[in-house]
Parts: structure tokens; C-alpha cells; sequence
């Protein structure tokens, strides 16, 4: 009797959750998984015959099925509670440290992404005589490695800096530097960035690498812009429990002096989107996000011409140099369709940059098209 009283009340649960998933208003946007939710599919004879409708729908119904949220969450405590430290290509670490995982699956392109890199610095050289400058960032699961759960499978990220290092003159490292600084916030506890000091650092080593006194970090006025920033892994990883909330540091708008900045699609005075900070991704307050080309003209008359070939990791970086050149120009290649020599010449660059992350590097199928020229 009390079996069938069970799956009654369990079948009216299921049922009740049914109607509410079909009843209530749906959202476009998952703030905590920071992506677009699937859109009711099309109902059309052709779709249901060939199985896609089915399909499509049970996509739109997991995205908006009520409580989503709230059961992710569930789902993800119950394998933590099973010893699971992996989910979504994201470990659980200590600390409250969600750790982006980096193991040999990520390492598709990174031998034709290196021998690119190399053949572009020998170009400028011989070329254009500039001495361009590599910043390859360490991941962050590399410099906390001792924040890893038991077992985690990493690559020897060693080896692959050493790899560079060989091949690339204007290398400049940085895991020593970040080793010795380790126990500060050089990287998002939620997010696989690193945070507005870790990016201060590799400022540092920037200049030493080139000659230049570097702004120390009061002159650079680094300041907290918000405390409550939760970004990809913690939306990746599933617990959406709200702690271990991060806080973005940057200089001060005064540090970086005054600008115009032209983006594929406007035109700002600041490299800065404040207006970001009230959004899911909050670290889209560096440069409101990734455009193709970026160009960023200065008050600054020094007759340097900075190009800037980047991923994400550069956009936090910029605010530190941008005042030291009377203009900027930086490109995405996995968006940029032009010819990087002709842009070198016709902007007139005088040095040149190359910054990524060390996972995006090893990724990421575009760098070789910095060597296009037709």
C-alpha cells in the first residue's frame, strides 16, 4: 500500500513539474550558465518524420524545465558526494579554486601553432626589423597545482614552455615569476582568467623584458571594480551555490589616460565597459568583449605603434601598457580576416606582441593566419 502511495505522489511531482515547466515564462538566457537557451522548435511534418522535432525538444525542455537550476546543483553535489572532481571539463580544487582541466586532448594544435609563431617572429625580423615579444600565460592549474584534487590528469606544461622557449626568441616566461607569487590572487577562483594582479605581474615581466620602468601598483592605481564576479567554470562546473565569489581588480581610467577606441561595431573613449559589471560576465568589463580588431588611439606622440595578437588574457593586460604608445591595434584571429603583414605596414607598427593563454594556444586553429598575405 504504501508502495502505491509513493508512486502516486511521485507521479503527481512529475506531472506538476510538467505543467509548471509548460506554464511558467521561459527565458532566453541562463545567467548562471552564461549561454543562450534552446528556442521551442519549429513544428513542421518534415521534422517530426525525420526525428529532428523530438530532438529539438527535449533540448527546449531541459533548458527551461522548472527549478533548472536548482537540480543542475543537485546533480553536481550528488557526484561530489560520489568523489567525482571533474565535471564539464572543470576540477573541483581546493580553496574553492574551480580549475579548467588541461590534459593531452587540448593539445590538437600546438606544434602547428608554435612553428606559426616562429616563422612570424623570423619574418618580422628580417622583414620589418621588429623584435616581436611572446607572453604564452601559464594556466591556472598549473600554477596551483597543489589545489588539484588526488589523480587530476595534467599535461607537463614545463616541457611545453621549454618547447617554446627553444623556438621562439622573444619569449618571455613567467612561471618562475608566478611561482614566486603563488599565494596571491593571480588567478579567479571562478573563472579561467587570471585576475587584474596576475595580469600586473606579467606587466612586470613585459617590461623588464623590453627596457622599461614598470608603474608600480600605486601608480597604476589597481582598484576593485566589483566583488561578485562568477565566471565560465563556475557556470561550466554546475554548482551554483554562490560562494567563493571573485573580485576584479583594474587601474584606475586615470592611469590609462585619455583614448579613442574603435571596435568592429563602436566607438568608446576607454577601454573599459563599467556597464558590464551589472551582466553575468563580468570580465567583459575589459574592452566590453573579444572583437576582431580593435584600434586605440592615445594621447601619447612617442611615434610607437604597439600590435597587440591576443586572446582573452590580453584584455585585462592592456589597461597597464596602453598609455605608453601613441596607438594600439589589436586583433583576434579567430575573427580577424584580414592579412596581418599588410595591416604591419599600413598602421605604420613599430612592435609587436604576441599574448595567450597557454591552453588557448594549444587550441587554437587560427594563429597560423598571422602568416597570410593573401
Amino acid at each position: 500500500m504504501y508502495r502505491k502511495i509513493f508512486i502516486s505522489v511521485f507521479a503527481v511531482f512529475l506531472a506538476l513539474l510538467s505543467v509548471l515547466t509548460l506554464a511558467l515564462p521561459k527565458k532566453e538566457f541562463s545567467d548562471n550558465e552564461n549561454r543562450a537557451l534552446a528556442v521551442f522548435p519549429t513544428v513542421s511534418a518534415a521534422a517530426i518524420l525525420d526525428g529532428s522535432f523530438m530532438e529539438d525538444f527535449s533540448s527546449w525542455l531541459a533548458d527551461h524545465f522548472v527549478g533548472r537550476d536548482f537540480w543542475v546543483s543537485v546533480k553536481t553535489v550528488c557526484e561530489k558526494m560520489l568523489l567525482k572532481t571533474e565535471n564539464n571539463g572543470v576540477y573541483s580544487g581546493k580553496d574553492g579554486y574551480l580549475l579548467d582541466s588541461f590534459d593531452a586532448s587540448s593539445l590538437l594544435h600546438f606544434d602547428e601553432n608554435l612553428k606559426a609563431l616562429a616563422a612570424f617572429e623570423e619574418r618580422l625580423r628580417t622583414v620589418c626589423g621588429i623584435e616581436m615579444k611572446t607572453i604564452v600565460a601559464p594556466v591556472a592549474a598549473d600554477v596551483f597545482a597543489d589545489k588539484l584534487p588526488p589523480f587530476a590528469e595534467t599535461v607537463d606544461c614545463g616541457a611545453l614552455f621549454a618547447q617554446i622557449a627553444a623556438e621562439v626568441d622573444g619569449f618571455i616566461p613567467l612561471s618562475d615569476l608566478f611561482d614566486q607569487h603563488r599565494d596571491e590572487y593571480l588567478y579567479y577562483r571562478t573563472d579561467h582568467h587570471w585576475t587584474g594582479l596576475g595580469a600586473y605581474y606579467a606587466y612586470t615581466a613585459f617590461c623588464e623584458a623590453i627596457g622599461q620602468r614598470a608603474a608600480s601598483p600605486q601608480e597604476a592605481m589597481i582598484q576593485p571594480v566589483c566583488d561578485d564576479f562568477f565566471g565560465t567554470t563556475y557556470s561550466r562546473y554546475g554548482l551554483f551555490d554562490g560562494k567563493n565569489a571573485d573580485t576584479i581588480l583594474a587601474p584606475d581610467p586615470a592611469f590609462c589616460g585619455g583614448m579613442t577606441v574603435q571596435k568592429d561595431r563602436e566607438t568608446t573613449d576607454s577601454i573599459y565597459s563599467p556597464q558590464k559589471l551589472s551582466e553575468k560576465d563580468k570580465y567583459l568589463y575589459f574592452l566590453g568583449g573579444n572583437d576582431s580588431k580593435v584600434t586605440i588611439q592615445t594621447e601619447n606622440h612617442n611615434g610607437r605603434h604597439l600590435l597587440l595578437i591576443k586572446d582573452s588574457y590580453a584584455n585585462s593586460f592592456l589597461p597597464y601598457i596602453v598609455r605608453d604608445y601613441e596607438t594600439v591595434t589589436l586583433l583576434d584571429m579567430r575573427y580577424y580576416k584580414g592579412l596581418v603583414p599588410q595591416l604591419i605596414e599600413q598602421a605604420n607598427i613599430t612592435d609587436v606582441l604576441f599574448l595567450y593563454n597557454l591552453k588557448s594556444f594549444a587550441e587554437d586553429e587560427y594563429i597560423p593566419y598571422i602568416n597570410f598575405d593573401e
